[in-house]
């Protein structure tokens, strides 16, 4: 993997935590491919780009308004020319109804992000997990 292509997958991670953390959920759908799919932590399948936003924005306008992510470790590995997988542990805090923040929480995101005709990066699949803690 060259340095551009690592720094431009890089570059999703902080346009997701970006769009995230102002609930710009159209921001979020916009680094999907048009046929993306995205498992969330309860397990459910959403397909595709109109999906991923319309459910992360209705997300956004109850349990998670006004959530803050924040990356803690982003591994990057090529696993063919124009694909690669991309780990994320991120440290997700919601609030409470009345605003305040709530004690973090840790998810792993992991994806697969593909080279599209125009040379940019986006992300074809995606899974969000809650990290439990080890016993």
């Amino acid at each position: 993997m060259n340095q551009q292509d690592d720094q431009a997958i890089r570059t999703i991670v902080k346009r997701w935590e970006r769009a995230w953390n102002c609930g710009d959920m159209a921001a979020a759908a916009a680094l999907f491919c048009i046929d993306a799919d995205f498992v969330n932590v309860q397990g459910t399948r959403w397909h595709g780009r109109r999906q991923i936003e319309s459910e992360h924005a209705s997300l956004h306008q109850s349990l998670l308004k006004g959530s803050v992510i924040s990356p803690l470790d982003v591994s990057v590995q090529i696993i063919a020319a124009d694909v690669a997988l991309v780990h994320v542990c991120w440290s997700h805090r919601r609030r409470d109804p009345d605003g305040t923040l709530l004690s973090a929480l840790q998810r792993m995101f992991s994806c697969a992000v593909l080279r599209d005709g125009q040379n940019q990066w986006l992300i074809r699949c995606a899974h969000n997990t809650n990290i439990s803690a080890t016993p």
